[in-house]
């Protein structure tokens, strides 16, 4: 019903809460007052935008607002509407403009946390790739954590990478050179910064070969550190490094029937070359594997390494980058100024073959440890069955030898006869 309300009016309606009562103000057109069943009233206001639409407003609550506070707000809103105002939008508009305020001044740390949590975590891999990218940004970028991520500049992230170059680290000055670009590119799609500042980041320059020996000492120094490690991922390190084998399909997927403890022998019935292959096991290698075997008294599996019993342990990257962290404090108390350069498992194969023949030993015995294709014509199959048993003995010794220069311990090693 229309009528024009006054203060005792509004007083008889509420005194009797127990139905639905709206009425309309003859004095301010489109000032409704509502009150519902339940005793809730409030104050309400329709206005037609000039050159829009009409719109509904709910004003505030009674007793709150009283009827001359909702008068002046209703007529601050017909002002507004009779110039084309649409007090709503304005609201909205004036909101975004915090709101895009809010966002320009989120730091660098807030929105990388966030890139991580819904983008790396969600789309890479998992293992190297998403342990890799969130290192590398949070390595790049901690002295930028507190920056607004709108300040960040593209010679903010190219001082990132020239740093990296200027100590000859051309592989891993393009791997941040690619983390920042993703990471600048996403945020810039989602309105975290105004320009794709990494666009236009330039490369460190060519890459050299990634093909890395790494000495002994530095041998010496994964070894150590593997130690702590635990349980399963130490020895498989410790059996990459001392067997020369390939890390995943050798001795990661290593079946205990594949191994003879009375021989000494790791017999590999399917390598990656496709031929059978025999392991002679050092006395370090043993004892590694003998521990292992009373690890699993308890809950038996055909896989040396494993978690659940059932198939062989995956998480090998994870490892690798807990390694890692522990070689850096190794080869720093070492009193090493420089940093560990960068390296994989598989290195660790070069590393013995390249100690194996500058100790004097055959270049055809280090071929036949690591399973490798030997050079020129096929030999017979007679020809290839007595070679392969005669380098036995002396792949026996090699190996034997390069424990002792890894472990610095004597393990009944052949000593190497002069020709």
């Amino acid at each position: 019903m229309k009528s024009k309300m006054t203060d005792k009016l509004i007083r008889s309606i509420i005194s009797d809460p127990n139905k639905r009562i709206e009425i309309s103000d003859t004095e301010r057109a489109g000032l409704r007052f509502r009150m519902s069943p339940k005793g809730n009233a409030s104050w309400l206001y329709q206005k037609k935008i000039k050159g829009g639409k009409r719109r509904g407003f709910k004003l505030g609550s009674f007793p709150l607002m009283s009827l001359a506070e909702a008068r002046s707000a209703a007529l601050e809103i017909q002002v507004q509407a009779e110039h084309g105002i649409d007090p709503i939008q304005a609201a909205q508009d004036a909101n975004d403009l915090i709101e895009a305020e809010k966002l320009s001044q989120k730091s660098v740390k807030v929105i990388l946390d966030i890139y991580i949590k819904n983008h790396v975590e969600q789309e890479l891999k998992i293992g190297q790739s998403r342990y890799e990218r969130k290192r590398q940004l949070h390595s790049a970028l901690s002295n930028y954590y507190n920056t607004p991520m709108s300040k960040l500049s593209r010679s903010d992230l190219q001082s990132l990478i020239d740093a990296k170059q200027s100590e000859g680290k051309i592989f891993m000055a393009n791997r941040i050179r690619a983390a920042l670009r993703a990471f600048v590119g996403w945020a810039y799609k989602r309105g975290h910064i105004d320009t794709d500042v990494g666009a236009l980041l330039q490369a460190a320059g060519k890459e050299a070969s990634r093909d890395r020996t790494p000495t002994i000492e530095e041998v010496k120094t994964i070894w150590s550190a593997s130690f702590e490690l635990g349980s399963l991922w130490g020895p498989y390190v410790r059996l990459c490094i001392l067997t020369g084998q390939r890390c995943r399909s050798d001795i990661l997927n290593m079946r205990w029937q594949w191994i003879d403890f009375g021989r000494s022998r790791y017999e590999i019935p399917n390598p990656k070359n496709g031929r059978p292959h025999i392991v002679h096991l050092s006395a370090p290698v043993v004892k590694e594997l003998t521990e292992l075997k009373k690890q699993q008294a308890d809950k038996p599996s055909e896989f040396v390494f494993t978690t659940n019993s059932k198939r062989a342990a995956s998480g090998v990257s994870k490892a690798k980058l807990q390694l890692d962290s522990c070689i850096k404090n190794h080869w720093l108390r070492l009193g090493h100024k420089s940093s560990f350069e960068h390296w994989v498992l598989h290195d660790l194969r070069r590393s013995q073959a390249t100690a194996l023949a500058e100790a004097g030993f055959d270049e055809g015995v280090v071929d036949r440890i690591q399973n490798h294709v030997a050079a020129g014509s096929r030999a017979s199959a007679v020809a290839a069955v007595y070679n392969k048993a005669q380098k036995l003995t002396e792949r026996a010794t090699a190996l034997d030898a390069w424990a002792n220069m890894v472990t610095g311990e004597h393990n009944n090693v052949i000593q190497l006869m002069e020709a």
